[in-house]
C-alpha cells in the first residue's frame, strides 16, 4: 500500500477516535464538574433562604429562586448521569460519590422550610458529590 494512503488512513482513524472520545466522553464528564459546581455555588447563595415566613418581599422572592434553582439542578444532575461513561460513574462509586443520591435530596432541599433539615440535607448532598468545603 502507498505510504499517502497509510497516512490518510490512520488520520481518518484518529480523527474519528478523537471525536468519540470528545463527544461521548470528554463532554459528559465536564458538563456532570460543571454541575456541580454550579450547585455547590447555589448551596452557598441560598443559605439564608431555607423559610420564607417572617422574610420581606425581596427575600421571599429569594426563597423562591431558590426551589426553582433546586429542581433544576436536580433534573439536569439526574439527565447528566444517563450520559457520563460507565467507567467515570465506577470511578464516582470508588471515591465514594453518589450524585443519584445527591439529586433526590436537591429535591428534598426544595420542598423543607426547617433550617436543621435543610442543613443536613446539605451535608448529604455536598457529601454525595464529593465536595468539600472546609474553610481554613
Amino acid at each position: 500500500m502507498d505510504d499517502k494512503l497509510i497516512s490518510v488512513f490512520v488520520g481518518i482513524v484518529a480523527g474519528a477516535v478523537g471525536y468519540w472520545v470528545t463527544t461521548f466522553w470528554m463532554k459528559p464528564i465536564l458538563r456532570y464538574r460543571e454541575l456541580r459546581s454550579k450547585i455547590l455555588s447555589d448551596l452557598i447563595y441560598f443559605t439564608q433562604v431555607v423559610n420564607a415566613e417572617g422574610l420581606n418581599e425581596r427575600m421571599q422572592k429569594l426563597y423562591e429562586k431558590r426551589i426553582e434553582a433546586n429542581r433544576h439542578s436536580s433534573a439536569d444532575l439526574t439527565a447528566c448521569l444517563l450520559e457520563l461513561p460507565r467507567w467515570h460513574k465506577a470511578l464516582l462509586r470508588c471515591r465514594g460519590c453518589n450524585p443519584a443520591a445527591a439529586a433526590q435530596d436537591l429535591i428534598g432541599l426544595a420542598n423543607t422550610t426547617d433550617y436543621d433539615a435543610a442543613a443536613k440535607r446539605v451535608e448529604r448532598i455536598k457529601e454525595a458529590l464529593g465536595i468539600q468545603t472546609t474553610v481554613v
